[in-house]
């Protein structure tokens, strides 16, 4: 799924995206956000280690290093990215092994909006984006295999990263589900044939709650919640 990078010069460590201050303060307040560099590269396997089927439409994503990464943290979030020829919004749907901190691989879409491709490698700044715009409501899709005992659960369209995901079934009580580094959720002792409530909740404090999710695997279904 991965490929080769451009050769990255060493750079300044950068911290995680969703535990660092100096990221959380940039998010608030405006400022300039944390300094990196950024390389390109194209998607052409899914929607990267984030386990969404398709890149983004716009063709704006980018892949994290392992550490900002987070075991699937940071997946469905955005950044704003700043570089010599202006800014763009990009989509964090896949992880970059070979990077260290503070170095993003950008789509080559997204990269051209900052710098110039022919010179493949750009100092940049970022910042995760506060409640950015999504423009559709929350989407599931269940896992291939997923049954009554055992459920996988990938949450779409959410904006900020989640913290929480929680199903259940008709009359029953709350169950958490774990994150897994590919970003579905995983309710290893099932949670009933279905169908579902499914309580999400994000880094920012929403929640959202979507009824009737279907114990369908393989098949994405749209509702009418979102997260804000």
């Amino acid at each position: 799924m991965r490929r080769l990078p451009f050769v990255l010069a060493a750079v300044p460590a950068a911290v995680s995206l969703l535990a660092s201050p100096v990221c959380a303060q940039a998010a608030g307040h405006g400022i300039a956000g944390v300094k990196g560099q950024a390389t390109f590269y194209d998607l052409r396997s899914g929607g990267g280690n984030c386990s969404y089927l398709t890149p983004p439409a716009d063709g704006l994503y980018v892949a994290l290093s392992p550490g900002e990464y987070a075991g699937g943290a940071a997946c469905g979030g955005y950044l704003d990215v700043t570089g010599p020829r202006g800014t763009v919004r990009v989509k964090v749907v896949d992880q970059c092994p070979e990077c260290r901190k503070g170095q993003l691989d950008l789509s080559r879409k997204g990269f051209a909006r900052v710098a110039d491709p022919g010179k493949g490698l750009a100092r940049v700044t970022y910042r995760p984006v506060r409640d950015p715009r999504v423009g559709a409501p929350l989407s599931f899709r269940v896992k291939e295999g997923s049954s009554r005992w055992w459920l996988g659960l990938l949450v779409i369209d959410h904006g900020n990263p989640l913290t929480s995901v929680e199903v259940r079934g008709a009359g029953g009580v709350w169950h958490k589900l774990a994150r897994t580094d590919y970003n579905y959720w995983i309710a290893s002792s099932g949670a009933g044939k279905g169908p579902l409530t499914v309580r999400v909740t994000d880094s920012r404090g929403h929640r959202a709650i979507a009824k009737r999710v279907r114990l369908a695997p393989a098949v994405t279904q749209r509702t009418t919640a979102t997260m804000y």
